[in-house]
């Protein structure tokens, strides 16, 4: 029909656009980059008078050659290399030059054919690289408070590639950036190596707080190349670093390889390479007269179809034949809140299934934890009348149930340090057993320096009054607009920031920004492509946008009907932008999927760097094109968010040794217990705890050290009453260790593992007979204790059988205790349901409830302020030393 003609002709347009785009950018890559011809017998002087011409500041003595004169060769156009040291401006910080140079067979300099800035680096100044060979080292020191120091190590003979897997369309992409970046189609080796803390982190940070306005910390670090081996020293520690073989590192020097990401797909690759020799607001305005073009057909196509239209796209977007609204239900559970209530349409009649929650429990490429109701909903909805077949879809988690990552990428955000990103999930067991979903974070560097910081390292300071999203040191994720006042709170772990706020308190724009990524300055933006956004909802919940042909207003429109308290767009067009859904498992415990892949939304594959593990993923939506899927389980040369499952209760249940199980047997019970908030406090069940002997019960109590806190009974403390328990004596012979809690942690030792802890019970790891035991849970931290029903005639047997029943639990670290411990949840009740009193004396101690992490506003003191205030301090240049406030705790306090 009409509507599937007029698909083709816009799907074959992009085609062309996408050919002519990468022919454009293969002219460009080849472009010259010369300085004007400047001869001179001192080869050094000429090429810095010849920069100097360009801009840049420099000296002879700034100029390092890698390669000598090349005789006759040189004559028939070999070019030989130098390394130069120069700043771009009288003042500013200086980068590192690769100057590609034509010299006569007497060394006498004829000409460049490129100089190409290797760092760029505005919030960090190199130093004059040591060269041996084709490897040269340098050392950069940050302008910036909170960043460290780096080394970083060239190898000009080109990149150590690990490209298994690659296309050869992706291998060309790699050598033309190589080109028109380098100069060389091989590129260039980079590894980078930051000192962090160690012997005389406290005399650095004491020197960096004295550094003045504009200068950097007064730090002595230096470096050398010895043969293979590269020489680091900071003051009176070193480190020698064997670059062609395994190293071991000293605590204070961490490495990143510098491994290569694979490219981007072609459209966004070339429009790239483009950018990179027209200028940005040059191909900003490309794009905004063929997104207008692209305008034109999309309203012709709405025109055509209507609503039919509509249905049928959303339908192929979401993999179905035709548009059908979820099979089920799930009403919100008044307990936890979670799933939230239906969207309510913009448009109506609503189509089938327009806002309504799809609860994501049944999908077989997302994990789920046990006994809680799916942790994403999806839905999509309309929100433009003008134009009824734009959709957004949504994707909402509740981050009570899932924790928010930020990762930086091998190449952006292009730090002002110089410090690169791994681009990788860490590959850890640990983290890749939870791993469920990850998507795109905000616009590349070049378009505003907004800022991230991921995992503590500072790659671009925060913006005044910028959007941002950040993780909490306490695993919450937080919203928030940055202060004027750019220091970083010390209980920020990672932020990553664009623009200024799209949605506030469900309105729109209250910074009356007119940009938002679309058009070049000055431009109104109307343009319509792919849009991305996160929120935090007025639920506490967190969401994700994904919209095609979506202007900022529908985006924001979509945030408002999602009920978002704070909205921030993030990236923008295809191929940039998406969120993919993982599972991953060691190989053989990934269930079957029970049918083939479709290919072009969903995969499977081994995780690269950890043998042993596999992943299932899917895209979002099927219709999500351009992604280069699957994207960020892979290494990923742009920054991301990625999102990992928290531990929460109740989780599996306690396998139970006497078989067959009785209903319910070692299965989490959450319900009717004094939890007073979400997520649960504690969970508990009974079970038989010895096969030969299955007379023998026992009841077990599970508590989340996240949701409580301990304190003496005595003392007076905020927090509902989870539970209060007599901790009993503190000495129980020779050998005895105790359990202690503290904030946010239990652990069992011999001694408190912090200042603060508190003793909940003393017992011995190896006693002969016991009636209760308690233990730490390795994984997830979690407190389980366990005691006999019938403790009097407790035995031998039973301390055996209760050790092992921990042990087999995941805790490593137990203890045994002879009489059970006087236990009241939520001060009334014992673990039995019957009525008791609570623990009183000098041992008691009271578990309260505690604030667990979660999603919540941050920074809410921020004011709203007029476009003249706010716009040029986002628009200043990263050149310059923030020094930190010396009394930071009122930040920490929002």
């Amino acid at each position: 029909m009409a509507t599937s003609r007029l698909s083709t002709f816009v799907r074959q347009g992009r085609r062309h656009v996408a050919l002519t785009v990468l022919g454009a950018a293969a002219l460009a890559t080849f472009l010259p980059r010369g300085v004007p011809n400047v001869g001179a017998k001192d080869r050094s002087t000429a090429l810095a008078s010849a920069l100097a011409s360009q801009g840049l500041v420099l000296t002879a003595d700034d100029v390092a050659w890698i390669d000598p004169p090349r005789g006759v060769w040189g004559a028939l156009g070999a070019k030989s290399r130098a390394v130069v040291r120069a700043a771009p401006a009288q003042g500013e910080p200086n980068d590192l030059y690769l100057v590609h140079a034509e010299l006569s067979p007497e060394g006498v300099l004829l000409d460049t054919s490129g100089a190409y800035n290797l760092t760029e680096t505005s919030g960090a100044d190199e130093s004059r690289p040591v060269v041996r060979g084709e490897r040269l080292a340098y050392v950069s020191s940050p302008l910036i408070a909170g960043s460290h120091p780096t080394v970083h190590v060239f190898d000009l003979s080109g990149q150590a590639l690990a490209t298994e897997g690659w296309t050869r369309v992706e291998r060309l992409q790699n050598a033309l950036t190589n080109a028109q970046e380098t100069g060389q189609l091989g590129g260039i080796g980079k590894r980078t190596f930051t000192l962090g803390e160690g012997e005389g982190e406290a005399e650095a940070a004491a020197q960096e707080a004295d550094a003045k306005e504009g200068e950097a910390p007064a730090r002595d670090v230096r470096c050398a190349l010895e043969e293979a081996t590269l020489v680091v020293r900071d003051g009176t520690r070193e480190a020698r670093v064997p670059l062609d073989g395994p190293a071991t590192l000293p605590a204070w020097l961490s490495h990143e390889s510098g491994e290569i990401a694979r490219p981007g797909n072609v459209v966004t690759w070339s429009v790239d390479r483009v950018r990179d020799v027209i200028g940005d607001e040059a191909m900003q305005t490309i794009k905004a007269v063929a997104f207008a073009g692209l305008e034109v057909v999309m309203r012709q196509k709405e025109s055509m179809g209507g609503e039919q239209a509509a249905a049928e796209a959303i339908a192929e977007d979401l993999g179905q034949t035709t548009l059908e609204a979820p099979t089920r239900t799930m009403p919100t559970d008044p307990e936890i809140g979670w799933p939230p209530a239906p969207l309510e349409p913009w448009i109506t009649p609503a189509l089938p299934g327009e806002g309504q929650w799809n609860p994501q429990d049944k999908d077989p490429f997302i994990r789920r934890i046990e006994g809680l109701p799916p942790a994403f909903v999806t839905t999509y909805i309309r929100p433009d009348r003008s134009r009824k077949t734009t959709r957004v879809f949504i994707v909402v988690w509740d981050p009570r149930q899932v924790e928010l990552h930020m990762m930086a990428g091998t190449v952006e955000p292009k730090g002002a340090t110089g410090e690169a990103g791994p681009g990788l999930i860490p590959r850890d067991p640990a983290v890749l057993e939870r791993v469920v979903a990850a998507s795109n974070a905000g616009f590349q560097a070049l378009h505003g320096e907004f800022g991230m910081m991921a995992d503590g390292v500072v790659y671009l300071p925060p913006k005044p009054y910028g959007a941002t999203v950040a993780v909490l040191r306490d695993g919450s994720t937080a919203f928030g607009s940055w202060p004027e006042d750019q220091s970083i709170p010390p209980n920020v772990l990672s932020y990553r920031q664009n623009m200024t706020v799209m949605v506030l308190d469900e309105k729109f724009n209250p910074y009356n920004r007119s940009w938002w990524g679309g058009t070049p300055p000055g431009w109104a933006d109307k343009t319509h492509t792919v849009r991305t956004g996160m929120c935090l909802t007025k639920e506490k919940f967190v969401a994700y946008f994904y919209g095609a042909d979506l202007g900022p207003e529908g985006l924001a429109q979509s945030m408002i009907q999602t009920r978002c308290s704070y909205g921030i767009a993030l990236d923008m067009n295809a191929g940039h932008s998406g969120l993919e859904f993982y599972k991953v498992a060691q190989e053989g415990e990934m269930d079957p999927l029970g049918r083939p892949l479709q290919y072009d939304w969903e995969s499977e594959g081994t995780i690269s760097g950890i043998d042993g593990w596999k992943f299932r993923g899917r895209r979002f939506i099927r219709g999500m094109g351009l992604m280069n899927f699957p994207r960020y389980i892979k290494r990923e040369a742009r920054d991301f968010f990625y999102m990992t499952l928290r531990h929460v209760l109740p989780g599996a249940g306690i396998t139970p040794v006497a078989q067959p199980p009785v209903e319910g047997e070692g299965q989490w019970r959450v319900k009717a217990l004094p939890q007073h908030g979400f997520p649960y406090a504690l969970a508990t069940t009974e079970l038989r705890i010895d096969a030969a002997r299955p007379d023998r019960k026992a009841r077990v109590v599970k508590i989340d050290p996240r949701t409580v806190s301990a304190a003496k009974a005595s003392a007076q403390s905020a927090g509902k009453t989870v539970a209060v328990l007599d901790a009993g004596p503190a000495d129980a012979g020779a050998g005895s260790a105790s359990l202690w809690a503290s904030a946010g942690a239990f652990a069992i030792g011999a001694e408190p593992p912090v200042e603060g802890a508190v003793r909940l019970a003393t017992g011995s790891p190896s006693a002969a007979v016991a009636a209760a035991a308690v233990g730490v849970n390795d994984k997830d931290g979690m407190l389980l204790y366990v005691e006999l029903l019938t403790p009097a005639d407790a035995s031998a047997a039973d301390a055996k059988a209760l050790d092992t029943l921990l042990k087999n639990a995941g805790c490593s670290t137990r203890l045994l205790l002879a009489k059970p411990l006087a236990v009241a949840l939520g001060g009334d009740t014992d673990l039995a349901g019957a009525a008791v009193h609570p623990p009183q004396g000098p041992t008691a101690v009271r578990l309260a409830r505690a604030e667990a992490p979660g999603g919540r506003r941050f920074l809410e003191d921020t004011p709203i302020v007029p476009f003249d205030k706010w716009y040029p301090l986002q628009q200043k240049r990263i050149r310059y030393f923030k020094k930190p406030q010396k009394d930071p705790a009122e930040g920490a306090s929002n």
